[in-house]
């Protein structure tokens, strides 16, 4: 992905954010809905438009974590990421609008514990292609400050170096 691309993706991110902690103005709801649709034909080409239905774009990453329902624990791997879900890989998905507790583990150390929602499952004989989509349930301000900065890594990771650094341009909550 060229940084142009990486640049309009981290500012689709911070928007993104800015839209669910303070609201948008008109002019920066026109440039979030600008920039979601130039970010789904690079990404996404072979989806319709308007045909994808989750709130924010999912990108690569690779995280470490352990999802439990009310009988087990399962350890698997976060392979996709988005500020509103991710997808899980694991040998056994939870089925469908099952309410799961999700541990990831944090590159700098650490965990993050959050709870989602199963919204759709992977039953492929292939294991790498096996597992669950996860929407995230409700996330306090510190835990979503912890998947924005994870969703911002896990862009410049999959997609190259930005122009700026993870701290610029970051609308405040206040």
């Amino acid at each position: 992905m060229q940084p142009q691309l990486v640049s309009l993706f981290l500012q689709y991110a911070r928007l993104d954010r800015k839209r669910t902690l303070e609201g948008l103005s008109t002019a920066e709801a026109a440039r979030l809905a600008e920039l979601e649709a130039t970010l789904a034909r690079a990404l996404q080409p072979h989806v319709p438009r308007g045909a994808e239905r989750r709130n924010s774009i999912r990108v690569p990453t690779e995280l470490a974590c352990r999802w439990a329902p009310v009988t087990r624990e399962e350890e698997a791997r976060i392979t996709t990421i988005s500020r509103t879900g991710a997808f899980i890989r694991t040998p056994r998905p939870a089925p469908i609008g099952e309410t799961i507790a999700i541990s990831i583990e944090l590159p700098g150390g650490g965990r993050l514990e959050i709870p989602g929602c199963v919204a759709n499952q992977i039953l492929s004989a292939d294991p790498d292609r096996r597992g669950m989509g996860v929407r995230f349930g409700r996330l306090d301000a510190a835990a979503m400050a912890t998947i924005d900065e994870l969703y911002e890594r896990s862009i410049i990771r999959a997609f190259g170096g930005p122009d700026v650094t993870l701290e610029a341009e970051r609308p405040t909550s206040g």
